[in-house]
């Protein structure tokens, strides 16, 4: 079993060469799951999750 990649915001958007604005309204939107540290300022995203959820974006003519 792998063991969880955690990402930070930039680090989702990098990993997804996205912007952190589209990662952030992703998640404020529930679309794409985030985990909050402290206070909930900040958060981390797992690389699996990020997979999911482009792969359920997908485009299908």
């Amino acid at each position: 079993m792998n063991p969880t990649v955690w990402l930070t915001v930039q680090g989702a958007a990098e990993y997804l060469k996205v912007s952190t604005d589209i990662i952030r309204r992703a998640v404020k939107a529930g679309d794409l799951p985030a985990y909050a540290i402290g206070k909930g300022r900040d958060y981390r995203l797992t690389a699996d999750d990020l997979d999911w959820w482009m792969k359920s974006r997908a485009y299908e003519p």
